[in-house]
């Protein structure tokens, strides 16, 4: 009985090695069914489209003051994020 329990465990590691891409693949496909959505169509508005040029901002780095987001947009693009619900 012990040897019929061991030889099936080992026949399964052997099938998950054997098809470990199309399992892992399945896998995959199981978790990220409905992560996405096929179009935006609600009302919210997150702020500027893509491509659109960024208004200029008056801020202040280490003392200098900042009018342009240039300087920050390095070759792979930049994040913006404001709060203006924070209170200081």
């Amino acid at each position: 009985m012990l040897r019929i329990v061991v030889a099936l465990i080992l026949a399964v590691f052997a099938a998950g090695y054997i098809y470990r891409e199309p399992l892992i693949a399945t896998l995959k496909d199981q978790i990220t069914r409905d992560m996405f959505v096929p179009a935006d169509n609600d009302i919210y508005d997150p702020g500027l489209p893509v491509g659109t040029t960024f208004p200029p901002i008056n801020a202040r780095l280490d003392g200098i003051v900042v009018n342009s987001v240039n300087r920050f947009i390095g070759d792979k693009g930049m994040i913006f994020i404001a709060s203006r619900s924070v209170d200081w």
